[in-house]
């Protein structure tokens, strides 16, 4: 008897069980994962605007390259180059 379902086959689900749609699972999820990336991205950016002021303010008050960088996951050359890159006037910023 091909193509019959028989009477003895088990349920996929057990019975009084929500039956969720998965794509409408998947579409939460992913609604959840983004708002908490872009949570995360906004602190990220902020942390990072944070990091690159006190890197600039310890140049300011006379720190080398190399010293700033143990304090940090950036090499002396990185530093130096985060420096130029967010100060090209050379200003320091002391004002935070």
């Amino acid at each position: 008897m091909a193509g019959q379902v028989s009477d003895t086959a088990e349920p996929t689900c057990p019975p009084g069980a929500p039956v969720t749609d998965p794509i409408t699972a998947r579409d939460t999820d992913l609604a959840a994962v983004l708002a908490a990336l872009e949570q995360a991205d906004e602190q990220y950016h902020a942390w990072r605007d944070e990091r690159e002021s006190l890197i600039r303010q310890a140049k300011a008050l006379g720190a080398s390259h190399r010293r700033i960088a143990e304090h940090t996951s950036l090499s002396h050359t990185g530093i130096g180059r985060l420096i130029h890159r967010t100060t090209p006037d050379r200003t320091p910023d002391l004002a935070r």
